[in-house]
């Protein structure tokens, strides 16, 4: 009788246990990165190719757009314009730079470290219009320039190669160079009749608003994340750190979540078989990993992309009216980094951005061109407003590019960050 109780329990045990482990394999998500997923719209992808800035130049008089509905505006012209351009057949040659004359009234648009023109092509459904493809599908394109005048030109260039199209209509942009827009940074450009004297920038005054990120507000995000990032949350241990981050593994991926908003991630999985992984799939990947990270890919956009065949590194930030630029190992860097390999998230260090605003700076700005004296900086070229994250609060600090060389300075008290 004993014999049977025992084994009456034995197989209840046994049953218990296997319907708690199809449980807790049912219940939660399984899902990898790894995995076939569903790719993001066309939409999505578009949303993300944008400018980092844009800056319209009227002989030498420099305004600085501020405004990020500004920016999206001007881009959504810019795009229907070169439509329409490429519909009705205008040519695409490259030129050498000499051949191009830089005065005058001209637009500068600058899609930060560059993406490439397959990615800009696809985001944009230009694909079928020939005359890009004219542009290697790996080339760069870090700046798109519109000259306006007798001879109105749309220019793609990389510093390197010059693309140069005609432009049919550009009465949109001749409207722009006159245009007083309520958000801008104006300044004056000017250089004596010495060619080897320095350019000479006057400022006009500006209200500059303070911002501070939030970072996670509270316990529940760090749950939705960690849900969201490992395929079985079941095995996955917790490690509170005594500076109040949590660090996350499940033995192959790990996750580690900052109270000021740093994420950093990686994956050691490891494979023999080699996906036929495009750009384009790898960047839906990238901004999958973004989704599940808890940002709305419709608040980002991408500012570079390196890498070929399955290896592809994206870097992305964050809509706003000024660039958002990150300090890490002394180095200038986007927000968002991102790595895909063979269609896995290897690394990710992302920046997670809950913005709000906390009044304007009461006192004014440390005079830029001092500040470029002071740093005895030469050869500057140009110059924007940028915040960099310092952790807590975004600073405002002017971004001065001069020949070979970058700088950032803090714009309240002139020092180099």
């Amino acid at each position: 009788m004993k014999e049977h109780i025992k084994t009456i329990v034995l197989v209840l045990l046994v049953s218990t246990s296997l319907y708690l482990s199809y449980t807790l394999w049912t219940s939660f998500p399984q899902k990898s990165f790894f995995m076939t997923k569903s790719t993001p719209s066309s939409v999505d992808i578009f949303s993300i190719v944008r400018p980092s800035s844009i800056e319209i130049n009227a002989n030498d008089t420099f305004r600085d757009i501020t405004s990020s509905n500004d920016i999206t505006s001007i881009w959504a012209n810019t795009i229907k314009t070169l439509k329409d351009n490429l519909d009705k057949g205008i040519a695409l040659s490259q030129v050498d730079k000499s051949s191009i004359n830089l005065r005058g009234n001209l637009i500068y648009i600058d899609m930060g470290k560059g993406i490439t023109k397959d990615i800009f092509t696809d985001a944009l459904n230009l694909e079928s219009l020939s005359e890009l493809n004219k542009i290697n599908s790996d080339a760069y394109i870090k700046e798109i320039i519109i000259k306006v005048g007798s001879k109105p030109q749309i220019i793609f260039t990389d510093y390197n190669n010059y693309f140069v199209m005609s432009l049919k209509n550009s009465r949109y942009f001749d409207e722009l160079i006159g245009k007083q827009f309520q958000n801008s940074i104006d300044y004056v450009m000017t250089t004596a009749d010495d060619v080897y004297s320095e350019n000479v920038f006057t400022l006009k005054n500006f209200t500059l608003g303070k911002y501070v990120n939030k970072g996670f507000a509270n316990d529940s995000i760090y749950r939705t994340i960690t849900k969201n990032v490992f395929v079985n949350i079941s095995v996955v241990r917790e490690i509170k750190e005594n500076n109040g981050s949590y660090i996350y593994t499940d033995g192959i991926r790990g996750l580690r979540l900052y109270r000021n908003g740093l994420i950093e991630y990686f994956d050691t999985t490891t494979t023999s078989t080699k996906l036929t992984m495009s750009k384009i799939e790898s960047l839906n990947k990238a901004l999958e990993f973004i989704k599940d990270l808890g940002i709305n890919v419709e608040d980002v956009y991408i500012t570079g992309v390196s890498g070929s065949g399955t290896e592809y590194n994206f870097s992305f930030n964050y809509i706003f009216d000024y660039p958002i630029c990150v300090i890490r190992n002394g180095e200038k860097s986007e927000p968002i980094d991102i790595s895909v390999s063979n269609g896995i998230i290897k690394t990710a260090k992302v920046n997670f951005m809950d913005i709000y605003y906390a009044g304007d700076y009461k006192s004014n700005l440390y005079n830029i061109q001092k500040a470029i004296v002071d740093n005895k900086i030469k050869g500057v070229e140009s110059l924007k407003l940028v915040y960099v994250f310092d952790g807590t609060e975004l600073i405002p600090a002017w971004d001065v590019k001069c020949i070979g060389n970058e700088y950032l300075i803090n714009a309240l008290d002139g020092k180099i960050i």
